[in-house]
């Protein structure tokens, strides 16, 4: 296991040659590993991945994760981390052979491995010898991943390289924020409908007639928690509270959500009426890459839309800033309201790897089973609200 704890050892390219140690972490293990040097690996990985930022995961690991079986494969070069990769055996998934899962629930939303850029293809080939040869689980599933980031396409290489196997399943797009060279003009012509631009245009302005509008941004130490609260209370009001799917409703994720959204990592974005948040958005980075995996609104303004102005306006800070490069939706499925706002997209899925190519295409045709079936649910139970909704009302006599 590393126990180096010097806070800024980082090799540098030269080093690929040197030998790489690796270990195989348990979650008491993960926990242990040098904070400075887990810090430094996620600002300086191949593919930004903020969900596997050490605060993510630990806090994940203390709450909502408390007692679940979880692993790592921790690559080291000269005793600095310059690669880990997180796994879980459990999965809603099921398989009739072992398979180790990219840590995942409903926060991480991202199963990119940390891999440091300057020794990438060494911990590939590390990483699939391991694989191969028994050092590690023989079929690996990343979950919700960008099929186009450099560790995938490295990885992808290689495993042809060596004769493994490789499948993905379960594809989506997601949502991406890029500048366009034209500005924030040339961005509302040529991505918004005339029709959605005409609708933001009207919102605002409806906005401004009920009292002052303004857009605050904080991600300081003295500030962010209390907007956090602000978000979970603001989350809780809503639909998400009658379902039961917010925050609040549990205990233990609410607790995850105070200890990982902090100062460094995350930023919380809102909408002000009157110097009262009616629309948030959380975000987390740790490179140059806004990562969005919660918005909510306060639905006592539900037609002004405080969720598309605060989206508007975000758009009209992006193109004012140079602060970050980029806005990832963050969302695991398709349909997200950014979609009607962003300029890119991504081509998401989960990559399936392993020794034996019955196992990785069984593997896959059971993610795609799952993920039909579940298409199917929510379809079938959309038919019924609408049966519901259409049926006529029984006379009530008074």
């Amino acid at each position: 296991m590393i126990t180096d704890t010097r806070p800024e050892t980082r090799p540098s390219a030269g080093d690929q040659s040197s030998a790489i140690v690796v270990a195989r972490l348990d979650a008491a293990q993960l926990a242990a590993l040098p904070a400075a040097q887990w810090d430094l690996l996620t600002r300086n990985s191949l593919t930004e991945n903020p969900f596997f930022d050490r605060r993510q995961v630990l806090a994940s690991l203390a709450t909502v994760d408390k007692g679940k079986k979880v692993g790592a494969l921790s690559f080291s070069v000269g005793g600095a981390l310059v690669g880990l990769f997180l796994f879980q055996s459990r999965s809603k998934i099921p398989a009739p052979f072992p398979v180790a899962n990219g840590l995942a629930n409903d926060y991480l939303l991202n199963g990119t491995p940390l891999i440091d850029r300057d020794h990438a293809d060494a911990v590939i080939e590390k990483f699939l010898d391991l694989v191969r040869t028994g050092g590690a689980p023989a079929i690996w599933a990343f979950d919700d991943v960008d099929l186009d980031a450099a560790v995938f396409q490295k990885l992808r290489a290689a495993v042809a390289a060596t004769g493994m196997a490789w499948a993905t399943a379960t594809p989506y797009q997601r949502a991406y924020l890029t500048r366009l060279d034209g500005g924030l003009e040339e961005h509302l012509t040529q991505v918004l409908s005339k029709n959605r631009l005409k609708d933001v245009r009207r919102t605002m302005r409806r906005l401004g007639e009920a009292g002052h509008i303004a857009l605050e941004h904080v991600e300081d130490e003295a500030r962010l928690p209390g907007r956090i609260d602000d978000f979970l209370t603001l989350e809780n009001a809503g639909w998400k509270g009658e379902m039961g799917t917010s925050f609040l409703s549990r205990p233990a994720d609410a607790e995850f959500a105070r200890c990982s959204y902090v100062a460094g990592l995350a930023a919380m974005d809102s909408l002000l009426l009157d110097g009262r948040p009616i629309a948030m958005k959380l975000s987390i980075r740790t490179q140059r890459t806004a990562f969005t995996p919660k918005i909510a609104y306060d639905e006592t303004y539900k037609k002004l839309g405080p969720g598309m102005a605060l989206e508007y306006m975000l758009i009209e800070d992006f193109y004012a800033n140079d602060t970050i490069d980029a806005v990832d939706a963050a969302a695991t499925a398709e349909g997200h309201s950014a979609l009607n706002f962003f300029n890119n997209h991504k081509s998401m899925a989960t990559v399936i790897l392993g020794c034996r190519s019955w196992q990785v295409r069984l593997l896959a045709w059971l993610h795609d089973g799952r993920e039909t079936l579940k298409k199917k649910v929510l379809e079938f139970r959309a038919r019924q609200a609408e049966r519901r909704h259409a049926a006529p009302k029984p006379d009530v006599e008074t």
